[in-house]
């Protein structure tokens, strides 16, 4: 059975709260993963992809009381540092049905959204901690996430320097609204990286500008920015767009690095991309 997980509003800094508790936010696959007779495993999107993860079924049996419905993350993790490698996650993902086991890979359940074949999300979310941790087993593969009460700045600085992705502040009272955002219940403080980058170009089908960085006194290629251009912001720079053009193809026209800007991002990919720019400002116009 799928039921869509319940999102999570954005927060740009930390704060300290007795009313909240924290998780780690896991660079991974959200997930929802049903446990009756036969297991499954769906994807926030509801695209069922339990034959992808063979090993996750199987461990659910031992692992997952039977009737019970699960949100969490599927994340591979670095055998060495335990961090969530998200680009070994989407390889995983991408990779043949029949791969049968890979090192490091996790189920991180979250939240509890039945429970012996009984709804828990008009329950608050300290009651389903506690039915969590009666219905998960962990082994190899299931794990509960752990949760601060407390010291949530701190928290959130850790996670920038040991290089992770935030943390997430949850109202302990809050009832499970599934496929809604509601406001201030659950929110993420994600740690962005900060870069200066030339627009290399635009797309003839969406609204998306082509980036470059400066490497050893070359443009390199950075990925693609979708997000933050709103109107205004696409006004501004189209005009010296259009009189810098170089060349086109079917989908992008090339112009002249002349405009830079600066864009928040999640990490740089291993591609040596941009994973997830936003735009903040003008650089140079």
């Amino acid at each position: 059975m799928y039921i869509d997980p319940m999102l999570l509003d954005d927060l740009e800094k930390p704060f300290e709260s007795q009313d909240h508790i924290a998780e780690l936010k896991i660079d991974g696959i959200r997930s929802i993963i049903s446990r009756n007779q036969r297991s499954r495993i769906y994807t926030r999107h509801q695209n069922e992809i339990t034959y992808r993860f063979q090993e996750v079924v199987s461990a659910a049996e031992s692992a997952v009381a039977t009737g019970t419905i699960l949100d969490g993350e599927l994340v591979v993790c670095d055998t060495e540092s335990g961090k969530p490698d998200f680009a070994a996650t989407m390889r995983r993902f991408q990779s043949t049905p029949r791969l049968k086991h890979t090192p490091g890979l996790t189920f991180v359940a979250f939240d509890i959204l039945s429970y012996k074949g009984e709804s828990t999300r008009s329950l608050p979310l300290m009651k389903r901690k506690q039915l969590l941790e009666e219905a998960v087993q962990e082994n190899d593969i299931f794990k509960r996430i752990r949760f601060m009460e407390h010291g949530f700045v701190p928290l959130f600085e850790l996670c920038r320097q040991q290089g992770l992705e935030g943390i997430v502040l949850k109202q302990r009272s809050s009832l499970y609204h599934a496929g809604k955002r509601p406001k201030e219940l659950w929110q993420r403080v994600v740690v962005y990286q900060r870069e200066d980058c030339f627009i290399t170009g635009y797309s003839k089908k969406e609204v998306a500008w082509t980036l470059g960085v400066l490497r050893n006194g070359q443009l390199v290629p950075a990925g693609t920015l979708k997000y933050g251009l709103t109107d205004t912001i696409r006004k501004k720079a189209f005009p010296i767009l259009l009189n810098t053009k170089v060349s086109e193809n079917k989908n992008f026209v090339f112009v002249l690095p002349e405009i830079q800007v600066r864009v928040r991002f999640r990490h740089w990919t291993d591609e040596g991309y941009l994973r997830l720019p936003v735009f903040e400002e003008f650089v140079q116009i």
